[in-house]
């Protein structure tokens, strides 16, 4: 059943979503506040579509085909108290959305919400345990009984953007990379390697300093790695990357190093 926006409310949902364009030949997933999601395929090429034409495109996705039920019983998650909108002080990671047309028609669509729950398990186990290099987590949102996202500290930029974007302020890189290296420690001390470290996983505090990001693949050490197994480019080509190591974060350290060496506008000690 295809969703009645009016024209106004269509633009409205769709500045305050998170909206992607995947597939062929033209769909989008957008996601509500209200942590409903819609999905919409059109052959008419993007410039051509009109809002009215988007609306009656769209269609309700099932909750379970994208988030996680929250466990009942067994497992304990923390669920985030919460009113409208997000103090700008926090962040709603939501599941991502750009593979659903591919996984559906693949029929594994539960990789979606499976990479949630994993997430939303492990930055449990972390939290026990903060680091000021890792990612302070506040709980599960829970819309209808589901996981709709992950409540987040949010921090101003990506590292793989800092060093792009004009005006930053330059980074210290024997401290940026001591207190990296700190942060995975300490995630090695607890017996979880992060196995999917990378310029983009890893935020820049108001200090300069790194923050780990992008859990989903985090696993304690030894542990088989499932639909989540590191970024392209940041991996060891002659690793099976099969299991959750501590080789994997190393190797991607020493991966960054070399790349922000390379970064012209990163100016600061020599790694």
């Amino acid at each position: 059943m295809a969703y009645g926006f009016s024209s106004t409310n269509l633009s409205r949902s769709m500045k305050s979503s998170v909206a992607c364009v995947t597939g062929r030949p033209r769909s989008w997933a957008i996601s509500l506040r209200g942590g409903a999601v819609y999905f919409g395929q059109l052959a008419t090429r993007t410039l051509k579509i009109s809002l009215e034409e988007y609306s009656a495109a769209l269609a309700r996705v099932p909750d379970a085909e994208v988030y996680p039920k929250l466990p009942e019983s067994g497992e304990r998650l923390a669920v985030f108290r919460d009113e409208q909108p997000l103090a700008g002080n926090l962040y709603l990671k939501r599941p991502r959305l750009v593979e659903y047309e591919e996984y559906k028609e693949q029929d594994c669509v539960e990789i979606i919400p499976g990479l949630l729950h994993e997430e939303a398990r492990n930055l449990e186990a972390v939290s026990r345990h903060p680091h000021p290099g890792v990612i302070g987590y506040h709980g599960c949102r829970v819309r209808r009984g589901f996981i709709t996202g992950l409540v987040l500290d949010r921090h101003p930029t990506d590292l793989k953007h800092h060093v792009q974007e004009e005006g930053k302020q330059p980074l210290d890189k024997a401290a940026f990379r001591g207190a990296l290296e700190s942060a995975l420690a300490h995630l090695h001390n607890i017996g979880l390697a992060h196995n999917d470290v990378n310029p983009a996983n890893i935020l820049i505090s108001e200090t300069g300093m790194p923050v780990l990001i992008d859990f989903d693949s985090c696993r304690p050490v030894g542990q088989k790695l499932l639909h989540s197994r590191g970024t392209p480019g940041w991996t060891d080509e002659s690793d099976s990357w099969d299991t959750s190591e501590v080789r994997h974060d190393t190797f991607a350290v020493e991966k960054i190093r070399v790349w922000l060496d390379e970064q012209p506008k990163v100016v600061g000690p020599t790694l």
